[in-house]
């Protein structure tokens, strides 16, 4: 062997130790992590925990990037093979440009693997659960915020053609004044609808006519006439935003959401994982929707609760008026006793699905109490570490999106949250008795408190929401006295309202957001205004709030936002079900017959399925399965049964049978449902 190669062989050990520590490192969480380099961070973790953490890909991105996820699990001697536990799957950044969510899911992973062996309910947990995490579901999307150019972006790289002029992505933004940013370009025209706000020149909002006021600017994305048709950046690159390509509530007929539902690859990744993964019961996501904070969905609510007509042709047969509306459960209790149903146990669910109740678009009413808990916590969690910000800005679950198919099509308890919210300036402080009212303040009222405001207050309260016309004082006091609302729901009803733009003398809604830039970032979150040239539209100013600013804090907020929601997170983990038959009973009949009654408890907080799974016929009954022994026999109850769901906190519930046997003999009950495990406990007749 030559020198030169004697000199190469130590610097190849060298770079290869190198790249060993730097797979091994410990990440750090003051930074936004790109997509190529999240798959490398993952297999870190592999290498630091080869005993808990294996690399898994849920599938390919329609750009052909990986969607990388990572598997945790205990495996003690005897345990149970991780795939065959309960589940949870953690996800983020279904929307592309939700960066922090991706930082917050990769934390998350990195407490569950370091607290192993150390923290005992960490360890416990995952010995006998699997959590599955998958920091970005949207890789095409994720790469905008990194480009050399910055422009914000939630659609994968599917080319579409949005101005139906035959071609795609052929009229994207341009930056024009090369500051590395897409904003916004005003040109003066008399056809112009926008204005500057008399408070605050640098924002813009639409002239209202009833005022008297006439538009001035048109508004543009910053860039050119690409394709010549006489539009600005209608036709940019990409594509379905993925979380508007789920098949709940799904919107036909925007393109932005895809052909049809599951058209995409990601989504179809998804899907495909949980409906093979039945074993997942909860799911934890990081999103731009807050679903404790904002728990309805947009649209018009269809609790599981709602009256109902039977149909004509049946409602003779069961006794019932076709033209009278009766409850689920009502139904429920007839059905039990009709011989129509041959001892089937018929549950409101079955019922629903049988007669029809519309779409769920509201939480089901036997849910509402489980996720009204959870938001109580998460809020006086968020008030001891000073995040109360983010109450102000929780975004409803839109159309389409994961969240709303994990909870109404997929059927588990699905928790979402936004993590960071700019901070709005605090308002000056009033004397006792002058504050103003306030969705806040709405909050904490009894009806008593609400109607005693009076009409005057009230309308003037609507008024500065920006509530539409019908929503006047005098209808909303007399839904209060019959009890149809509260001021608590009337409160998380306005906080779904979106604020119209301030007019003459009022606030414009931007305006904490150019007093956030002006402190906090020193000027770094808006571009003012600058005169430009442009070839086609002539004298025009470029300027507006840079992209990300509402969604992607500075690399040094990063960590105690996702720090708090990941431990929030870890939490929750430990709420699930836990399935457990803590007693079984025998009383000798005499003559070799005995009765066996045995008891299935849930030990966790949630129960063991969702009201709204059993709606939809996605949740799992727990199946107990009773074996003899040879010489015994079943003198009465069934060898298999079905106990359709424990609710939370010990919720108990029993089985019995009669049983011929020998004095002495075994005999063997097993439970088992995907998302609880198999359990069996062993009985003996004497």
């Amino acid at each position: 062997m030559n020198r030169r190669n004697l000199m190469v062989l130590p610097l190849f050990a060298f770079f290869s130790l190198l790249f060993l520590v730097a797979q091994t490192a410990k990440p750090t969480f003051n930074q936004y992590h790109k997509p190529d380099e999240i798959a490398g961070l993952l297999q870190s973790y592999t290498a630091r925990f080869p005993q808990l953490a294996k690399i898994l890909s849920l599938g390919k991105s329609y750009g052909k990037a990986d969607i990388p996820m990572i598997r945790i699990a205990g495996q003690p001697k005897g345990s149970v093979d991780p795939d065959a536990r309960p589940a949870v799957f953690v996800s983020a950044n279904a929307e592309g440009l939700h960066h922090i969510g991706t930082e917050a899911a990769l934390m998350l992973a990195d407490k569950l693997l370091t607290k192993y062996g150390q923290d005992k309910a960490v360890t416990s947990f995952l010995d006998t659960r699997t959590v599955f995490v998958a920091p970005l579901l949207n890789p095409d999307a994720a790469r905008a915020y990194f480009a050399p150019v910055k422009s914000e972006r939630s659609a994968n790289s599917r080319p579409v053609d949005n101005d139906n002029d035959g071609k795609a992505d052929e009229d994207g933004p341009d930056d024009l004044n090369k500051d590395g940013v897409i904003t916004q370009m005003r040109v003066k025209d008399p056809e112009g609808r926008w204005i500057p706000d008399s408070k605050e020149p640098r924002l813009m909002r639409l002239a209202d006519p009833k005022k008297g006021e006439k538009g001035i600017y048109k508004v543009y994305t910053e860039g050119l006439d690409n394709d010549g048709d006489g539009e600005y950046n209608e036709d940019g690159e990409g594509g379905v935003d993925i979380n508007r390509n789920f098949p709940h509530d799904f919107e036909y007929g925007v393109k932005s959401a895809g052909l049809y539902p599951v058209s995409e690859s990601e989504t179809e990744a998804v899907v495909k994982f949980l409906v093979s993964h039945p074993s997942v019961a909860l799911i934890l996501n990081f999103s731009t929707e807050n679903t404790i904070l904002n728990m309805q969905q947009t649209g018009q609510a269809k609790p599981g609760g709602d009256k109902i007509k039977v149909p004509a042709y049946i409602a003779p047969q069961l006794g019932l008026d076709p033209n009278t509306e009766y409850t689920p459960k009502e139904i429920a209790d007839l059905l039990k006793g009709s011989p129509m149903v041959g001892g089937m146990d018929i549950t409101e669910e079955m019922v629903l699905q049988f007669f029809g109740g519309g779409p769920a678009m509201a939480l089901d009413q036997n849910d509402m109490p489980i996720f009204e808990a959870v938001q109580k916590d998460y809020k006086d969690a968020l008030k001891a570490a000073k995040l109360e910000n983010l109450e102000k800005k929780a975004k409803s679950v839109g159309k389409g999106s994961f969240v709303a198919y994990g909870y109404y099509q997929y059927g588990v308890p699905v928790f979402s949250v936004n993590l960071w919210a700019v901070p709005e300036p605090k308002a000056e402080e009033k004397k006792p008795g002058e504050e103003p009212l306030s969705a806040d303040k709405l909050k904490s009222m009894t009806s008593d408190q609400f109607l005693a405001l009076g009409e005057d207050k009230i309308n003037s309260f609507l008024k500065e929401m920006g509530a539409p016309a019908n929503f006047n004082a005098s209808m909303l006091m007399g839904m209060v006295k019959s009890g149809q609302l509260t001021p608590a729901k009337m409160a998380e009803m306005m906080a779904q309202m979106p604020k119209k733009p301030g007019g003459e003398g009022e606030e414009h809604p931007d305006t904490y957001l150019i007093k956030y830039s002006d402190t906090a970032l020193k000027g770094k979150g808006f571009v003012n205004w600058t005169p430009f040239k442009h070839p086609t539209l002539g004298d025009v100013e470029i300027g507006g709030f840079v992209p990300y600013l509402k969604v992607t804090p500075p690399p040094e907020d990063i960590e105690k936002a996702i720090s708090f929601h990941t431990d929030f997170y870890i939490k929750l983990m430990g709420k699930m079900a836990d399935l457990a038959i803590p007693q079984a009973k025998v009383k000798s009949l005499g003559e070799d017959l005995y009765q066996i009654t045995v008891y299935f408890s849930n030990q966790g907080w949630l129960p063991t399925s969702t009201g709204q799974g059993r709606r939809a016929m996605t949740a799992w009954p727990i199946r107990v399965k009773l074996s003899l022994s040879p010489e015994q026999t079943l003198f009465s109850g069934r060898p298999v049964e079905n106990i359709s769901f424990l609710a939370g906190s010990g919720d108990t519930k029993t089985l019995e049978w009669t049983i011929r046997g020998k004095k002495g003999s075994k005999l063997t009950v097993k439970a088992w449902a995907p998302k609880l495990g198999a359990l069996e406990k062993t009985v003996v007749l004497e």
